[in-house]
């Protein structure tokens, strides 16, 4: 990075920018904003970071800052997993009905259904 870009960040920055002990700040890139409201992330970033193309990013605004973090959108099929997990568990000391029981309850909701209709 330029280093007069460098020694010009504290005036960008403001006097609102806090070091957190234990996590030391590292040298900031800048990103330009395009005439679509665009910016590029830095490739070293999106390596770093694992953003690749259609990464679900959230923006946040906290003062005069803009934070951005990477979404972890689980996929269709853990979600899947865990909901059949979820089912399985609360059935776990529960009686299951047989096909039978099943095929009754079918029979008698469809015999009540048609003596509403008919009534």
């Amino acid at each position: 990075m330029d280093p007069s870009l460098i020694a010009a960040l504290p005036n960008y920055l403001g006097k609102s920018m806090k070091v957190i002990p234990g996590n030391a700040l590292e040298e900031p890139d800048i990103a330009i904003v395009g005439t679509k409201g665009q910016i590029v992330i830095p490739q070293e970033l999106r390596d770093q970071m694992k953003i690749k193309p259609k990464t679900r990013l959230a923006l946040y605004k906290r003062g005069d800052k803009l934070i951005i973090t990477k979404l972890k959108i689980p996929s269709l099929g853990e979600e899947l997993k865990d909901l059949f997990r979820e089912i399985d568990e609360s059935y776990r000391h529960k009686k299951r009905p047989s096909n039978k029981e099943i095929l009754q309850e079918i029979q008698a909701y469809r015999k009540e259904k048609r003596a509403k209709l008919g009534a």
